[in-house]
């Protein structure tokens, strides 16, 4: 594993920015409900058309601010998926070539393919997924639940129930998955070995 994280380390900084444009992001959707309370108890009970002016516009800065780092997070998450891919590629195409041709026979040539295309693409996909998802989707499920409670407890119950499932549900659904996994790749080896 720690071979195939070697060719992250010139990526730091934009990995970096990319977590910092999802914390962002994340952030700006978990406030929007306390905008909206703001809103409502400042502007609509009080019927004060200037707060709910002022706490729309608020809210509008801050809706297109999330906008944007969901963006620049896209981006940068794509670019260092990209890069990951093409420098992962790049050195398993030398060390392919390094090898005798006995020990390419001995490998299976259309298992050496399916290396270099689906599996690097997995990965790829792996990191910008890591990148832009796996990690935003459990911290706003935390912080969500949290934030549930600071606004209405007795209704964040529901949610401190139905998250738990949730999580066995989706723990399952990843197990079954890794099974067929195996059988996908057998396959896909059995494909690159056809002749045309």
């Amino acid at each position: 594993m720690g071979r195939v994280l070697i060719y992250l380390r010139p990526y730091g900084k934009w990995m970096a920015l990319a977590w910092l444009f999802m914390l962002t992001e994340l952030i700006i959707e978990l406030w929007q409900p306390l905008l909206m309370g703001k809103i409502i108890d400042d502007g609509v009970m009080k019927q004060d058309v200037a707060a709910i002016f002022t706490w729309g516009a608020v809210m509008l800065g801050a809706s297109l601010l999330a906008f944007a780092s969901g963006i620049a997070n896209s981006f940068a998450a794509a670019y260092v998926g990209q890069e990951y891919g093409f420098a992962l590629r790049t050195a398993l195409f030398a060390k392919i070539q390094s090898f005798s041709l006995a020990r390419i026979e001995q490998l299976s040539p259309a298992s050496l393919v399916t290396r270099m295309t689906n599996d690097v693409t997995q990965v790829q996909n792996m990191l910008f997924m890591s990148l832009r998802i796996a990690l935003r989707a459990p911290l706003l499920v935390v912080f969500g639940v949290a934030m549930a409670f600071v606004v209405h407890a007795r209704l964040a119950l529901v949610l401190a129930v139905a998250v738990p499932l949730s999580a066995v549900f989706l723990l399952w659904v990843v197990q079954k998955a890794a099974a067929s996994f195996s059988a996908v790749q057998r396959a896909l080896d059995r494909v690159n070995r056809r002749d045309a």
